[in-house]
């Protein structure tokens, strides 16, 4: 171990040959001696000593004068200087500590107390040193935090610099608990020209939950340039959050495209809290639910990425929000909740985000915000064109016009994941793998209602209450179970003609027929199933042979 350094200041050699001998004899220090003030501001800047003994009155430079400069030299940098002095008024005494000294001994002094004093100054020099040593530390890594914080920072705020937010469509808000947000809220306008949305809120607070905000903003926005369909931009940020992200975080997403036309919206949602569809008058119209689990929990053979599309009027507004909303709270615990945030967006015609605010910051009074809060407001009417914007009016030039028939006999109807396999069939193909999310509810719709009204006859069976659905049900596999001869035929053409492509779904079974069933929307939930939607989605829809055969035309 080194041993600590001390600097006499004393102009009688006798004193400094004293002094020296017993501080070597003390505890084998090394020292270095001065004869006046000057040379002792010298020898300090030289021998950078740890403790100092330092006389006052001395020729040239007295000890208080040196001592003033040498603390000035010294910073923050704790040097203990002892003053040894044969000055015995109080003003002398007084200003020596006034001058920057820590302690003084009266001579003649006692050995003993000598000794203690420079043993208990150089503990604390030492502490002093650790503690600053410490400090200089946190102070680095302070700075590498602020410098890592301000690179996320660029990076985020280039990546949501690519959000299309036109005010026409789009109105929210964000606030964060920290200086990085947990919620993300991501828009972009596809080369076909419907707008995507992703709404999410990752795990935590703070810079941990922004760290799964880059990749996520950088697959959404290259799948929503490729014209990708919101299963897949789904099922790739799941897959890539299952495989970058610790297994603690997850990221609660809504996911959504409305089509150019502004009247078809294709959700899916997994953990995050119900959307409310409110039409132009203001009246709730329904809701969307969410059907799955939050992304990067599952791995990609167990993720269900089956969407659910609806029929949406024009100005009819949707409102997207974080559970921060719904989550805040009282001093006593009690939260804003669903039910209350309803009821201020049904209550109000105009400025509902502003209302919704004002109406979290008088429930929850001085009680400070708990959570990341996003709202979003969706206004469904025709996506506005982006100006200069390149388009590619010969993207599927050269794909050949194609038909393709499929036979499905009472076996493959057993098939649970027969739809979901055909339409990756269909998906796959060129032409169509833009509108993947679309085929898949049209085929899944017209091949159900074959299926149980014409093949299986189940058209007579209500299905008003949850009872009344599991009894469905069960009469339903049944008679799958004991199902024979039945066959079901699809037949796709694809026909592309000065620029109008069209895709030709025909649907044939040998089973009674189908009947009249109407399938009406919930008024209280936005279920989206029934033929209503498979009109609004085609540009014709016919039935034919009594209602064994169905042919749908969809302008791709």
């Amino acid at each position: 171990m080194k041993a600590e350094k001390i600097l006499i200041v004393d102009d009688l050699a006798t004193n400094r040959k004293l002094l020296s001998r017993m501080l070597v004899k003390m505890a084998d220090y090394t020292v270095v001696e001065a004869v006046n003030g000057r040379e002792a501001v010298a020898l300090f800047k030289d021998e950078n000593p740890d403790l100092i003994l330092m006389d006052i009155n001395m020729p040239e430079m007295s000890g208080l004068e040196a001592t003033t400069k040498i603390k000035a030299i010294a910073g923050d940098t704790y040097i203990p200087i002892i003053f040894l002095t044969a000055l015995s008024a109080e003003s002398a005494l007084s200003d020596s500590l006034a001058s920057g000294g820590d302690d003084f001994i009266s001579k003649p002094f006692e050995l003993d107390i000598l000794k203690s004093k420079i043993n208990a100054h150089l503990r604390i020099r030492e502490l002093n040193l650790q503690l600053s040593s410490k400090n200089n530390e946190l102070n680095d890594l302070n700075n590498n935090l602020v410098h890592e914080q301000e690179l996320i920072e660029y990076f985020f705020k280039n990546a949501l610099e690519q959000n299309f937010l036109d005010k026409k469509l789009i109105n929210y808000h964000m606030s964060s608990m920290s200086a990085f947000n947990g919620d993300i809220f991501l828009a972009g306008r596809s080369p076909k020209g419907c707008l995507y949305i992703v709404l999410g809120d990752f795990t935590g607070h703070g810079l941990t939950a922004a760290m799964g905000t880059l990749p996520a903003a950088m697959i959404f926005f290259k799948m929503v340039a490729g014209n990708a369909a919101i299963a897949d931009i789904a099922r790739e940020l799941n897959r890539q959050l299952h495989k970058l992200m610790p297994t603690s975080m997850f990221f609660a997403a809504t996911l959504l495209e409305l089509n150019a036309q502004g009247n078809i919206l294709t959700t899916w949602m997994g953990g995050m809290p119900e959307c409310y569809l409110l039409d132009a008058k203001g009246d709730l119209k329904g809701l969307v639910e969410s059907r799955h689990m939050p992304l990067g929990i599952l791995n990609d053979s167990g993720f269900d990425s089956r969407v659910e599309i609806h029929n949406v009027e024009e100005n009819d507004k949707l409102y997207l929000y974080s559970d921060g909303i719904i989550e805040a709270d009282k001093q006593n615990g009690e939260m804003f909740g669903s039910e209350r945030l309803k009821n201020v967006l049904v209550s109000n015609g105009e400025n509902r985000i502003s209302k919704v605010l004002e109406a979290i910051k008088e429930f929850g009074g001085s009680t400070e915000q708990n959570d990341d809060i996003t709202i979003v407001e969706l206004s469904c009417i025709e996506v506005p064109v982006v100006e200069n914007e390149e388009s590619d009016p010969d993207e599927n030039k050269g794909v050949l016009p194609w038909t393709m028939s499929i036979s499905l006999s009472a076996d493959d109807m057993r098939n649970t994941t027969l739809i979901t396999e055909l339409s990756q069939l269909l998906g796959s193909l060129p032409a169509l793998h833009k509108h993947k999310d679309v085929i898949e509810v049209l085929l899944s719709e017209i091949y159900y209602n074959a299926l149980d009204y014409s093949i299986l006859g189940l058209d007579g069976i209500e299905k008003n209450n949850e009872d009344q659905f599991e009894e469905y049900y069960k009469i339903r596999d049944e008679h799958l179970k004991n199902l024979h001869d039945a066959c079901i035929t699809f037949d796709f053409s694809y026909i592309s003609a000065l620029g109008d492509e069209t895709l030709i779904i025909r649907i044939k079974d040998n089973g009674k027929g189908y009947q009249g069933h109407d399938a009406e929307l919930s008024e209280t939930k936005l279920s989206g199933r029934g033929l209503d939607i498979v009109n609004n989605l085609c540009k014709s829809v016919e039935f034919s042979d009594d209602g064994k055969q169905l042919e749908l035309v969809f302008q791709l």
